[in-house]
């Protein structure tokens, strides 16, 4: 296998349900619903600029309405101490019908339109948003969601091969769960403290102030890693490198260190022949469109770079878990 460095995009495509226990639907309205905007200017992005990427949807997105909705929702539910952490409640009380109210938790034609789009692939985010380290919930109930994001999934004609952990609440007692129900790969996170455990509402001062300065300087490292170190898994664990943090008016003087705290990982990536995983939500660029727009075609420039200068290539989650499964191939047949 040639030693090229590899650049992988991952999406979390979530609309209200990844937000709802932390913002009202009026705020999301307000502040993350123009992502339904941007995500057509990235899809035209990806597909002139030849960039692979993984969408990772929540189940009950696929659904067309409410009724199709309530059809979907797995018997197990998750019993979460903190029962706001559960959508099951909010979906009991709340009435969605039609209009903005379905378009803020139902995308079938914005999938649709992800699927359709060259390079892209359609991943799944669990079906209700499932909290995997949060006290209360089971491998049962795990079990349970992941079943009806498939199904869901596949009765809208999607086939999912890979899984992203929604606050990157990795789990590792999970992954026989997601090796019945045939997942073939996992983003999991980087191997430094500040983020080995994912994200939580319950996340101290201190972990929280260390990761947005890792947005700007590099204190957990470039969080590269070999084909051949995803490899040593089943599922294939394809670790995220670096979280594109949205702008900020307030740190607008750091925008130069924020950009060149990717462009570096990416070039370390390219020179060594590595991966570098970028990960993001579409909602991360509904405010400030301009500058993260900016901000992203910059990034996709470089890339352009590092492929003619080192050969470094695009690939969505589901092409480098090929990739990981032929090497892995090849290593058994050279040993057996």
């Amino acid at each position: 296998m040639q030693n090229n460095g590899r650049f992988v995009i991952s999406l979390d495509f979530e609309l209200y349900w990844g937000v709802r226990d932390i913002v009202t639907l009026d705020q999301y309205e307000a502040q993350m619903s123009n992502e339904l905007e941007i995500i057509p200017k990235l899809l035209k992005l990806f597909e002139e600029q030849r960039i692979h990427a993984t969408w990772a949807v929540v189940g009950l997105m696929f659904c067309d309405h409410a009724d199709e909705m309530m059809s979907s929702i797995p018997q197990q539910k998750p019993t979460y101490k903190n029962e706001n952490l559960s959508p099951y409640p909010y979906i009991a009380d709340q009435t969605i019908d039609g209009g903005q109210q379905e378009s803020f938790h139902f995308a079938p034609s914005i999938i649709k339109a992800i699927q359709k789009t060259k390079y892209q692939r359609i991943s799944t985010h669990t079906f209700s948003h499932y909290y995997c380290l949060e006290e209360g919930q089971t491998v049962d109930q795990f079990n349970a969601d992941i079943a009806a994001a498939i199904r869901i999934a596949e009765k809208k004609g999607y086939n999912i091969q890979s899984i992203v952990f929604p606050r990157n609440q990795f789990n590792e007692t999970y992954l026989g769960v997601l090796q019945e129900q045939g997942i073939r790969s996992y983003r999991g996170n980087p191997d430094h403290w500040i983020y080995r455990e994912g994200y939580s509402k319950n996340d101290s001062f201190l972990l929280r102030a260390f990761r947005l300065m890792d947005t700007y300087l590099n204190l957990s490292g470039h969080n590269c890693y070999s084909v051949e170190e995803s490899a040593d898994s089943m599922p294939v664990n394809i670790p995220a490198s670096h979280f594109l943090r949205p702008y900020s008016g307030k740190l607008r003087l750091l925008e130069r260190l924020r950009l060149q705290r990717i462009l570096s990982s990416m070039t370390y990536a390219a020179k060594h022949g590595l991966v570098y995983h970028l990960w993001w939500h579409p909602y991360n660029f509904a405010r400030n469109q301009e500058e993260n727009w900016i901000f992203i075609k910059k990034i996709i420039d470089h890339f352009e770079k590092l492929n003619k200068q080192y050969g470094m290539v695009s690939m969505s989650m589901e092409d480098l878990t090929a990739q990981v499964t032929s090497v892995k191939f090849d290593e058994n047949r050279l040993s057996g």
